[in-house]
């Protein structure tokens, strides 16, 4: 019996682990249709990471404000309305972007995860804009 339950156990973990893996995301292809319009980022990294440096083109969504249904709902809403628009979440390892992807699901938005790095969308030639840039004008109040 307990040979079975930690079988079983085992195969849920297997199963998990393949069904996180998931496919990554072409950057360079994603960066293209950024640029065109055709696909919004959600960055899904708590306000403070957010004011510290984001992608240029980016939207800020944190995690923690879509917690409910009714959140999600309520934050993807505006971009749900074009139904051509691809939608896409980041953060900084891509584990939060994949939670961010399924609360949207939910709610029955169709979102993708990128599971690659913050950095690997730097490397990639997405923008970045900083808080020690002179032209920095975040778009959540800083006090």
């Amino acid at each position: 019996m307990i040979r079975r339950r930690m079988f079983a156990a085992f195969c849920f973990l297997v199963t998990l682990s393949f069904a996180t893996l998931g496919y990554a995301v072409d950057l360079k292809e994603l960066k293209k249709d950024v640029d065109e319009g055709k696909a919004v980022l959600l960055d899904v990294r708590e306000e403070v990471e957010w004011k510290k440096a984001h992608l240029t083109k980016a939207e800020s969504v944190p995690l923690s404000s879509i917690a409910t249904d009714k959140h999600a709902r309520k934050a993807i809403e505006k971009y749900t309305s074009d139904p051509d628009l691809k939608i896409y979440t980041y953060c900084q390892s891509g584990r939060r972007s994949v939670l961010a992807a399924d609360m949207f699901k939910r709610v029955d938005a169709k979102v993708t995860p990128i599971k690659q790095s913050y950095q690997e969308l730097l490397d990639a030639g997405f923008k970045q804009t900083k808080d020690t840039d002179p032209m920095y004008d975040p778009p959540i109040d800083m006090n």
